[in-house]
């Protein structure tokens, strides 16, 4: 069964589904936010398994800025995908902010997502100004019938998962951790745009995109990467960065050479770039024949070692 998106909880409500919902922002989809929709997954029975989550970070909403994200929507979407949801619901988080707990669990999950079962992390909150947390989340649904399961912690190297610990690894280019967490590599997307070719020009025709200004930037360098276009995976080397050596940009371009990679140009086709080993930080070269050693050089390192 194909995964159904809406964007909006009245738009879902017309369907008449009932629910078992797994509740939560689930920047990165890391891990623990896996445990928790699996969960909605697998006790769904003859339920529909869906999730509940939102276009924008309510952080945003609530103090007009927000962490870089992991995730785009379009990512979540296929992570959701893949874990065997039937529905994705992208409420407006401003149209619930300021919903009493009380009302966020009579109004929005008994009424208009028609919930049996509810799923949530073990730090998760609803209701105006958070006020609600896992134990009045039990204790609400309770009247309406509602059976709430909370996920544990997961823990990785002694330490609990989060968005905030992923993005702080990512920042460092600590990628066998970020991987470790996510449960996969981090994955940068983007349409390609024409570059400088100075790349061509130094006999090493790269694939450009720039970074989506609202995601996490991981630490500038040059990674081992695998890009995925048109179904098909290449391994490639994969520079981070703003081009200190020939022209500084004003923001980061995520930069692929692609090992064995022989088809025509991809301008404007949407790629994804998963990175999965730091190799060495950006820098500045005091020409562009030192630049093409070091890029040979990089190269020469992914083939042998990938």
């Amino acid at each position: 069964m194909l995964m159904k998106v809406f964007t909006s909880l009245d738009e879902f409500a017309k369907t008449g589904y009932h629910t078992s919902v797994a509740l939560g922002f689930f920047d990165g989809v890391h891990l623990g936010h896996q445990a928790v929709i699996k969960n909605a997954v697998k006790n769904s029975g003859s339920l529909c398994s869906a999730v509940l989550t939102f276009s924008e970070p309510p952080a945003k909403t609530l103090t007009g800025s927000a962490p870089p994200l992991l995730t785009t929507n379009e990512l979540k979407q296929k992570y959701f995908e893949v874990s065997g949801a039937h529905a994705l619901i992208f409420a407006d988080f401003s149209s619930l902010r300021d919903l009493s707990p009380q009302d966020f669990v009579g109004l929005i999950l008994k009424e208009k997502m028609r919930a049996e079962k509810v799923f949530c992390g073990f730090n998760y909150h609803f209701g105006s100004k958070g006020a609600g947390d896992t134990g009045l989340l039990s204790a609400l649904c309770s009247q309406y019938g509602i059976e709430v399961q909370v996920s544990d912690p997961v823990y990785y190297a002694g330490e609990i998962i989060s968005s905030t610990r992923i993005r702080s690894c990512l920042s460092q280019g600590k990628m066998k951790k970020v991987r470790a967490m996510l449960g996969r590599p981090y994955i940068l997307s983007g349409k390609v745009s024409e570059g400088n070719r100075i790349g061509s020009s130094l006999g090493f025709p790269t694939l450009n995109f720039a970074i989506d200004p609202t995601c996490a930037v991981p630490r500038y360098g040059v990674y081992a990467s695998r890009v995925l276009i048109n179904g098909k995976f290449y391994r490639g080397a994969t520079n981070i960065g703003v081009h200190p050596t020939v022209k500084e940009n004003a923001s980061p371009l995520c930069e692929t050479f692609l090992l064995g990679y022989e088809g025509g140009d991809l301008y404007d086709a949407e790629v994804f770039c998963q990175l999965l080993r730091f190799i060495r930080p950006e820098k500045k070269f005091s020409s562009l024949e030192e630049l093409q050693k070091q890029i040979k050089n990089d190269i020469e390192s992914i083939s042998r070692t990938g």
